[in-house]
């Protein structure tokens, strides 16, 4: 069974933001929430609102981001 392909993962999304992977590995699981300066980041690497990074709910952010690193 083949797996979907990557366009990239949490670690170069997290680089490319410059924030560490434990730092965002925190965001998407709830236990930190996402400052404004770090969702404007986030925003620019992957396209995601802003908005999504700091108000949704964990499992949301995970999901969007899943689809975001899944999508071609």
């Amino acid at each position: 069974m083949n797996s979907p392909k990557k366009k990239t993962t949490k670690k170069k999304i997290a680089a490319e933001a410059g924030i560490g992977p434990d730092f965002f590995s925190h965001i998407l699981w709830g236990r930190r929430p996402c400052p404004v300066a770090v969702a404007i980041r986030l925003e620019k690497v992957t396209g995601i609102d802003r908005d999504i990074w700091i108000s949704r709910h964990p499992k949301e952010i995970r999901n969007i981001v899943e689809e975001y690193i899944y999508t071609e």
